[in-house]
C-alpha cells in the first residue's frame, strides 16, 4: 500500500513537471503578443525598437529633417550631388571655426606661461638682488601694487581662457545639437 502510494505520487508529480514547460510561454512570444495587441502610434510619432533600429551609424537625426522624395532620377542625383557639396562646404566652415577656436585657446596658454615665467624671474632677481631686495623693504606697498598687477594681469588671461575653452565646448554642443559628426571638431 505503502508503495502504491508513493508511485502515484510520483505520478502526479512527473506529470506536473511536464506538463508546466508546455504550458509556459517564452518572454519573447510574450512581447510579440504584447506589441500586437497594442494600438498603433499615431502617424507624427516616430517609435524606435529593435526591429527599426539601425545596426551601424549614428543613432542621432538631431536637427535632419525628411526631406520628400524627389519625382525624377535627374533631379535626385542632382540634389545628391548639391548636398554633397553643401555638406563639403559646411564641415570646411565648421572645422575652420575649430581650427580657429583652437588657436586662441593656444596663443591664451603660451600669454599665460610666458606671464607666469616674468613674474616668477621678477620675484627671484628681486630676492638675490640686495638693492632691490632694500627696496622691497622699505616700500612694501609698492612692491605689493606692483606684485597685485602682474597676478591679475595672469588671472585675467586664465578667466579668458577658461571663456575659451567654455566656447569650444559650445561649438561641440552646437555640432552635436545640428547632427553633424563629431569628428569635424578634431
Amino acid at each position: 500500500m505503502k508503495r502504491t502510494l508513493q508511485a502515484i505520487m510520483g505520478g502526479m508529480v512527473l506529470a506536473g513537471l511536464l506538463v508546466a514547460p508546455s504550458a509556459a510561454q517564452s518572454l519573447g512570444e510574450y512581447a510579440r503578443q504584447q506589441r500586437a495587441k497594442k494600438p498603433p502610434t499615431p502617424a507624427g510619432v516616430k517609435e524606435y525598437t529593435n526591429d527599426n533600429l539601425p545596426t551601424s551609424g549614428a543613432l542621432s537625426s538631431v536637427g535632419q529633417t525628411s526631406a520628400a522624395p524627389a519625382s525624377t532620377g535627374a533631379s535626385s542625383s542632382t540634389a545628391d550631388a548639391d548636398s554633397g557639396k553643401d555638406r563639403g562646404k559646411q564641415e570646411a566652415e565648421w572645422r575652420a571655426k575649430f581650427a580657429a577656436q583652437k588657436e586662441v585657446i593656444a596663443t591664451l596658454e603660451r600669454e599665460i606661461g610666458v606671464a607666469e615665467r616674468e613674474n616668477s624671474s621678477r620675484q627671484a632677481q628681486t630676492q638675490t638682488n640686495s638693492q632691490d631686495l632694500g627696496s622691497r623693504l622699505r616700500n612694501p606697498v609698492l612692491w605689493a601694487s606692483e606684485n597685485k598687477k602682474y597676478q591679475d594681469e595672469i588671472d585675467g588671461k586664465k578667466k579668458g581662457l577658461a571663456e575659451a575653452r567654455q566656447k569650444l565646448e559650445d561649438m561641440k554642443d552646437d555640432l552635436r545639437k545640428a547632427g553633424l559628426p563629431n569628428s569635424w571638431a578634431d
